[in-house]
């Protein structure tokens, strides 16, 4: 009974010490240093194809909305104008052709075409990354969309 009370602690070694083993304090420092460029890698790609994305949305709204205009007798002007104010003032478009549009003389079947396309410039230094390290220039990328729509007549 002598010992009932008494506390039984548990030694600390080596493998159980509250601080590292001597000769591992910056091999934190060199893992993120290796690993930083891969995420920022991922990051930047995530970025730009988020961008990419939403100005193809963008583009494809513009285009479906001056061919619904077009579909309504508009003129080349307006639906030019419509486009350009859907995707913004500072943004250049370039148009595959004349919009195809509606007149009064369509016939019935008949459809209005609008197509849009534009360069698409990343943000991210991404390209610029790769560029350097490969020697090698990465071809610009064009969004291009369409919109149709039916002659009403």
């Amino acid at each position: 009974m002598r010992f009932a009370h008494a506390r039984i602690t548990p030694r600390l070694g080596p493998a159980s010490s509250k601080w590292p083993a001597r000769g591992d304090d910056g091999v934190a420092a060199i893992e993120f240093a290796i690993i930083l460029p891969v995420l920022l890698l991922i990051l930047f790609s995530i970025i730009d194809m988020g961008r990419m994305l939403q100005q193809q949305i963008q583009m494809t709204e513009a285009a479906r909305e001056g061919a619904r205009l077009g579909a309504l007798s508009g003129t080349s002007t307006d639906v030019k104008n419509k486009v350009q104010s859907i995707v913004g003032a500072g943004i250049t478009l370039n148009y595959g052709a004349t919009p195809t549009l509606c007149t009064s003389a369509s016939v019935a079947g008949s459809d209005a075409v609008v197509t849009i396309t534009r360069p698409f410039q990343p943000v991210t230094p991404l390209t610029s990354m790769i560029k350097r390290l490969s020697n090698h220039t990465i071809p610009p990328v064009t969004l291009k969309a369409t919109g149709v729509m039916a002659c009403v007549g």
